[in-house]
């Protein structure tokens, strides 16, 4: 039972401001349609938004997104202290234009861009930003290429495979561009160099490679593309290649240092990176980063000295926070190299124990191989069980809250629909136990079910977390 207070004199002087208080948190709905006639103290408000927000996912349990979902508590409080700092304000906030900078260098640096650039990159709100901003610097080199050659650069195009993220036919569709989205082969997960080959000409603007698709995490034979595109300019076509490095951007110098897919290949000029995806920082930061300043077009440079210093701006939002870029600065000295090595390697070993484990229950296909892939897995319920994969995502949702995703496949492989399962640094080997066992017990619940066997849900076991 609630204690009984007494009111304070300064409520018992206003009772219908107590009284308004009180029912706009616990009685009345949430702000909808409307701003409210009269605020509430920062505490209610706080709780109000906290309550709801309770009604979300467990980020810890996410196992659908790419983006991370813990950071230390030192990287939380510098997010904090500098939230209110706008990263455009470069004369106010040198130091903030510096260490962005710094992350530039040391980013260009990790991709093996060729040494002595100054800043051939730019911090962008995240990967779908710096994407436009790549392709449209294509499409601009690819104009000036046509003027100066007296050739139409009316119809540009650009060509990539169906396992790109959305955000390529956005880029096509927001800059008039004609998209050329060539669907995976049948049977195949990735493209190869034969699948673009035919569909390249003097229109296009440049090709797009995946390094950790959205799909199944891994990557296109970027080596084998730029192969072709090396004997398509030794016969007088010049096609630049973007890798899109969203995901495996920050992966793979770690986790395969061998493994060719960066500026080391001579058509690449251009890679974009998700600072909040395995670069480890919360949503909000991406990269595009060049192999040279030549790269980007002086047209798309914009100058400005609004804010008491001439400028350069390359990016198509204006104003945003710095806390983020900061952010991205604290976990490249805080882990350095080796930091992020041991990170990926952790991600990669409870990925591999997830796998062994999924690959001893029957009613999954578990796709594994020996190719570069990031620290996910991808799996399919076979199909003589009496349940489908979003009969089982369902189910692990209802019995621990894990949210899986599971999602069709591109054109030609649309038949396979998979559950896909992000292994992130803070999810622990007890965590992928557990979850294991969840599929195990939410399996045998599904076949019972599809028999006939069972009318209610069983108590949860397991791990009581």
């Amino acid at each position: 039972m609630t204690k009984h207070r007494e009111p304070t004199p300064q409520q018992a002087q206003n009772p219908e401001k107590e009284k308004m208080l009180v029912e706009s948190y616990f009685t009345r709905p949430a702000p909808n349609h409307t701003m409210p006639e009269i605020g509430v103290p920062p505490r209610t408000a706080y709780n109000v938004i906290a309550s709801e927000m309770e009604l979300d996912g467990d980020p810890n349990k996410n196992l659908a997104t790419f983006v991370t979902t813990w950071m230390e508590p030192e990287a939380r409080q510098l997010i904090a202290d500098t939230l209110h700092k706008n990263y455009i304000d470069h004369a106010e906030y040198p130091r903030t234009a510096e260490i962005s900078k710094r992350c530039v260098r040391m980013i260009h640096n990790l991709f093996n861009g060729p040494e002595g650039q100054d800043q051939p990159g730019t911090a962008c709100a995240g990967s779908s930003e710096a994407v436009m901003l790549g392709a449209l610097s294509m499409k601009w080199n690819w104009k000036n290429r046509q003027k100066k050659a007296g050739k139409p650069f009316d119809k540009p195009n650009l060509v990539y495979g169906s396992d790109v993220h959305v955000v390529w036919d956005k880029f096509c569709r927001y800059f008039d561009v004609e998209p050329r989205n060539i669907p995976i082969p049948k049977g195949q997960t990735v493209m190869g160099p034969d699948d673009f080959r035919e569909h390249i000409d003097e229109n296009t603007i440049g090709v797009i490679g995946v390094v950790g698709t959205t799909f199944t995490g891994q990557c296109d034979d970027v080596v084998g593309i730029d192969q072709m595109l090396t004997e398509l300019k030794g016969k007088g076509l010049e096609v630049p290649m973007h890798i899109d490095g969203a995901s495996g951007g920050f992966v793979f110098p770690f986790s395969h240092p061998d493994f060719t897919w960066d500026f080391r290949l001579d058509s690449v000029v251009s890679i974009n990176a998700s600072g909040h995806k395995f670069g480890l920082v919360y949503p909000g930061i991406g990269w595009l980063i060049t192999r040279t300043d030549a790269q980007v077009p002086e047209d798309l440079i914009f100058y400005e000295d609004y804010l008491g210093e001439k400028d350069a701006t390359f990016t198509l939002n204006f104003s945003g926070s710095s806390s983020f870029v900061l952010a991205q600065y604290f976990q490249f000295i805080r882990l350095g190299h080796s930091g992020y090595s041991s990170v990926v390697r952790a991600m990669t070993m409870n990925r591999e124990a997830l796998a062994d484990q999924l690959k001893q229950m029957d009613a999954l296909t578990v796709y594994d191989d020996d190719n570069p892939c990031l620290p996910l897995l991808i799996a399919k319920t076979n199909d003589n069980e009496p349940f489908d994969s979003n009969d089982l995502v369902g189910e692990l949702a209802r019995r621990r809250g894990w949210l899986v995703p599971a999602y069709q496949m591109p054109p030609n492989n649309e038949n396979d629909r998979i559950m896909r399962m992000l292994v992130k640094f803070n999810q622990t080997r007890e965590l992928v136990d557990a979850l294991c066992e969840d599929f195990s017990d939410s399996i045998a619940y599904l076949r019972k079910k599809g028999e006939g066997k069972v009318d209610a849900p069983p108590a949860h076991t397991g791990h009581g977390y």
